[in-house]
């Protein structure tokens, strides 16, 4: 049931894509909204322009309270507080609010309160935002209305309570998301993998891990919780529903790889769903996504050729092992959305193709020695930014480095090394926030330095 928000006073905190979003859907159900953020307004207005949010901001908000001035709003004229997923929750401001007994939830679970039918969420360390738009599209391609939402670039709020009732969203869920839930409950709830990773924000991996697994517990009683036989921390924990598996068979997994196909469980019978080398997404880490793709269907769609078709024509996800370009028979391949080191060790492993790997960036407090296993297709590796130092020191006596100024030379001696046919692979391992505004900025310049060098755009 739709909750009744009509003349109430909610504080949005954070005035970013998830807060307007949040915003936006309060005021169309006539609540009254106070968008509040600690920076100033021309830095708040300047992010607005950068991010094109213009527009969804001027329908979201009565009354802006910024650089601070939101901590004097009276903790008794306000009906809740909507946490936008980068403020911490111990803001000084946030914790009084608390404190005084204001409820405080995210834009998800908000977003959840006004969506009247079944959603699927995914969450995991890294391939969320491929696997979220891959499930959406196989829903889909079996006739079934869907959405790709959430933390992959669209907030839930902004499609939540118009929807169709038949709808299947399908949301990708940041662990800073799930802080903050309460009632939202999946009909599917999907970890696709769990590794260190955003340690600047928690105390320890303990409190990451944690904040994944409240997924997990929220499922609906009738559900399904969907994970990964390989991943050991998500095993072991309560959740609401059904368990489905996928990765390894002996594993009883309902999805798994064997003889070059994906093959599912269905009911008493094992189906080759499709042949892996019909799948455009080639890499390591995004046949085993298949697999979770297929496990998280399967309680939704009962036509498997529809599956099969889903799967097989999903194109993928810019910045996301994304091949860019081609000089002679060099491929430039951006995956600068790999922003940790789970996620560069999954990329690089079983690599099909020698590699000159381009790493480095802004810190988020891992330990880049477990780079240092996954460097039998690398060539070399040219490293930037702050951390290029550190990455450097962490694969010495391992593969050879070189250090570049930044992206167009890195990726200048990259192409060089490369040549013949070895490909140049940025998969930073880092955040971009050194150099530019964001993972996307970054790959489009890679591949813009890629053309510069004469590639061929693909």
């Amino acid at each position: 049931m739709t909750p009744s928000v009509k003349d109430r006073t909610f504080l949005v905190l954070g005035l970013g894509r998830s807060g307007c979003a949040a915003g936006a859907l309060l005021r169309r159900h006539g609540a009254r909204v106070i968008g509040a953020d600690d920076a100033d307004v021309t830095s708040v207005q300047r992010r607005w322009r950068n991010e094109d949010l213009e527009e969804l901001a001027e329908s979201a908000f009565d009354q802006l309270e910024v650089g601070g001035a939101w901590t004097a709003v009276a903790a008794g004229d306000l009906h809740a507080v909507v946490l936008s997923p980068g403020v911490p929750p111990d803001n000084p401001g946030l914790v009084a609010l608390r404190a005084a007994g204001v409820p405080v939830h995210g834009e998800l679970e908000w977003a959840a309160r006004f969506c009247g039918g079944r959603v699927v969420a995914v969450t995991g360390t890294n391939g969320k935002s491929t696997t979220t738009a891959w499930i959406a599209h196989v829903l889909e391609t079996a006739g079934v209305p869907s959405s790709a939402l959430g933390n992959l670039g669209r907030p839930f709020s902004m499609e939540a309570d118009i929807l169709p009732e038949a709808a299947v969203p399908v949301v990708e869920c940041s662990s800073f998301q799930l802080e903050t839930i309460d009632t939202f409950r999946p009909a599917v709830g999907v970890v696709l993998n769990l590794a260190p990773d955003h340690l600047d924000r928690y105390e320890d991996l303990a409190a990451y891990y944690a904040a994944k697994a409240r997924l997990a517990a929220n499922v609906a009683d009738d559900g399904f919780f969907v994970t990964w036989s390989g991943c050991t921390e998500a095993l072991t924990w309560d959740h609401g529903g059904r368990r489905l598996l996928f990765g390894a068979d002996e594993e009883g997994s309902q999805a798994w790889l064997g003889d070059g196909y994906v093959r599912v469980r269905h009911g008493d019978t094992i189906r080759d769903l499709v042949a892996v080398q019909d799948l455009a997404l080639q890499s390591p880490p995004n046949l085993l996504n298949a697999t979770a793709v297929a496990a998280a269907v399967l309680p939704l769609v009962a036509d498997l050729d529809a599956v099969a078709e889903g799967l097989r024509s999903f194109r993928g996800l810019a910045h996301r092992h994304q091949l860019v370009g081609r000089l002679g028979d060099v491929r430039f391949v951006n995956d600068t959305k790999a922003t940790n080191v789970h996620a560069v060790c999954a990329g690089l492993d079983g690599y099909p193709s020698p590699v000159v790997l381009i790493a480095g960036g802004s810190g988020k407090g891992e330990d880049y020695s477990p780079l240092a296993g996954v460097m039998s297709a690398v060539r070399h590796v040219v490293t930037m930014g702050q951390e290029g130092p550190a990455i450097a020191a962490a694969l010495a006596g391992v593969v050879p480095t070189s250090a570049a100024s930044g992206l167009a030379e890195a990726v200048a001696i990259a192409a060089r090394l490369a040549a013949p046919d070895a490909t140049v692979l940025l998969s930073p391992a880092c955040a971009s926030f050194d150099m530019f505004r964001n993972y996307r900025e970054r790959g489009e310049a890679f591949a813009a330095a890629a053309r510069d060098l004469g590639a061929r755009e693909v």
